[in-house]
This record gives C-alpha cells, structure tokens and sequence, in this order.
C-alpha cells in the first residue's frame, strides 16, 4: 500500500476537472487517509524561508528557545522541550515520551470576538497568542507567511471534499470561517545513541481536526498504519506536500473516510541524523457543530460534537505530567 498523489490544480481552476480531484480525494480518504498533493499553488520560496527560519530556531542556545517556552503546561503554543510529550496518549496507549521538541504557532489572525467575551477558557487558549523567541526576530514573519499559506491550501482541500461527498464546493465554509488552526515545527535531534526499546520520534497517533499539510524533509521516519494491519513508510514527490485526515473529518463523514494512524520511528542507522517537519493542524471553528454527512441512506454512527470540545480533549491528552 502507499500514498496516492493528487495534481490539485483541477480543483484550483474549477469546472468539471474538478470533479474528477474530488473523485481521487474521496478514493484516497476512504482507502489510506493520507494523499500527497501537487499543483498546490503554494509558493515555494515561502516554504523554503519557513524552513531555513525553523531550523535556525533549533539551532539557538536551549537558554535562547526556552524565551519562548509554554507559559504552562496546558498552555498551546511556544517552545516544549525534549521528550515533554507523548502522542500515543492520544490513543491510550502508555509509551515513553517523544523523542523530538516543538515549537507551536497559534492562529495569527484576529479572534472572532473578543477575548473577554470568550466564557470558555478552552477557546481562550486556542485564541491566545503565540510566545515567540526574543532572540530570534525573523522567526515571527517567515512562520506568519506560512501558517497563511497553508490556510489558503486548506480551505481548497476543504473544497474538493465538499465535491468529494457530494456537497456544494462551499459547504464547509461557514464551518472553517473562523478557524483556531495551529501550525507546529517538529524537530528530531541526532541522538547520542540508538533508542531503546520502545522508544519513538513520536508515537503512534491520529490527528485530531479536520487534516493536516505535512511538510516532510529528506530524513526517512514516517510510517502510516494499513488496513491489512502493518506499518509501512511514507515519503512524498519533490515539491509536494502531504495531506492526512484528522478524527474530527472521520467522524463528520460517518467513518466513510478514515483518520489513520501514524507515528515517526527511527530507521536503523539513522539515530545520528537530524530531522525537522513542519505540520498545520487545520480545525474546524470553536463552536461548529460537527454532525455525521450521511450518504446513501446511511444511518449517523456518532453523535454530534462541539468542534472545539473534541480537539481540546485529544490536545490535553498528549501532555506529559510534570514530575512532583
């Protein structure tokens, strides 16, 4: 099995070419959850700047990235240190922390309201505003104009699963118009030797919004669970930029689609090689109501669920308590 790769620029340009991307997306959502796009339209000297900026990031003294750490533990965006998380949590499982550090950026945008006016503080965090490095200016605009980027791209994907399920092109719009997306530089250190025995990059998990874009470097590691119950590795063309399903869009298409588990392993050999990708976890708005898009008869396997909720709970989950 392996990851389909879709030319988008039919969906870009509109008319019945467009049709036939929705075709491929539905395809590729029900088989794999995961599919590589070309003809993107992002441009990639945006991608290259936002790429250099994050690992320069990396580079800095740890007194220097920890300017910019999480205010707290719960807290959503700045600097986490290495191994102060572990993905597998999300799913229930009880591995060792990840082997990695992040840096999250939060919505850049203004909230749809005021954050006083907010009576959930859930959705405050969400809105909060990103801690960025003092020691590192250039890092604020190169990240801006990529997590925009990739909003831009994710609202066309999110078109063409609109046509991909039968709906209007614009169906998902008045549900994405407000979105609280955040975008996160994943950096996997050289390690001073091997991991041990059930330790990870990062570990197996799903994505917990609508989708993710993926910007993958050369460094091998990623592996995506398949249906025939084996992990297999994936890497993506050139140019191109990987797209997978969160559990929110399984659970909006009525587990039509599939939110599919992945995690970042350390090939043999390679524990001394430096790795950095560069997720955008889309979302849904805060308060979206998410019930199942039945087709064909079908009857809704889910109940429906608070966009915001659903996300907050998974993002909580992955935390790595703080020893007393």
């Amino acid at each position: 099995m392996g990851v389909p790769v879709i030319d988008l620029r039919g969906l870009r340009q509109g008319g019945a070419a467009a049709g036939d991307v929705g075709a491929a997306i539905d395809e590729a959502c029900r088989s794999v959850g995961f599919f590589s796009v070309t003809g993107h339209g992002v441009d990639p000297a945006i991608i290259a700047r936002a790429h250099r900026a994050a690992l320069a990031f990396f580079d800095l003294p740890l007194e220097a990235r920890l300017g910019a750490a999480k205010p707290s533990p719960n807290a959503p965006y700045g600097y986490v240190p290495f191994s102060a998380e572990a993905l597998s949590r999300s799913i229930g499982g009880v591995g060792p922390p990840d082997l990695k550090e992040t840096y999250n950026v939060g919505p850049i945008g203004a909230p749809p309201r005021p954050l006083v006016e907010m009576t959930d503080p859930d959705e405050r965090d969400v809105w909060a505003s990103t801690v960025w490095p003092p020691a590192m200016p250039d890092l604020r605009p190169a990240l801006e104009a990529y997590y925009t980027a990739m909003a831009d791209l994710a609202t066309t994907i999110m078109s063409g699963f609109a046509i991909a399920l039968r709906l209007g092109r614009n169906w998902f719009d008045p549900f994405i118009d407000e979105h609280g997306s955040a975008l996160r530089l994943a950096h996997y250190p050289p390690l001073a030797s091997p991991p041990r025995a059930g330790e990870l990059r990062a570990g197996a998990h799903t994505d917990y919004g609508t989708l993710t874009i993926l910007r993958l470097d050369a460094e091998p590691g990623l592996q995506v669970w398949s249906s025939d119950g084996s992990w297999f590795d994936v890497e993506a063309p050139d140019g191109a930029l990987l797209i997978n399903l969160g559990d929110l869009m399984q659970r909006w298409t009525n587990d039509r689609w599939r939110s599919t588990m992945h995690r970042v392993v350390v090939p043999e050999g390679h524990h001394t090689e430096r790795r950095l990708t560069m997720p955008f976890f889309h979302n849904a708005n805060w308060d979206a109501r998410v019930e199942c898009i039945v087709i064909d008869g079908e009857r809704p396997r889910h109940e429906p669920v608070l966009a915001g909720a659903h996300l907050m709970e998974k993002f909580r989950s992955t935390v790595t308590p703080t020893p007393s």
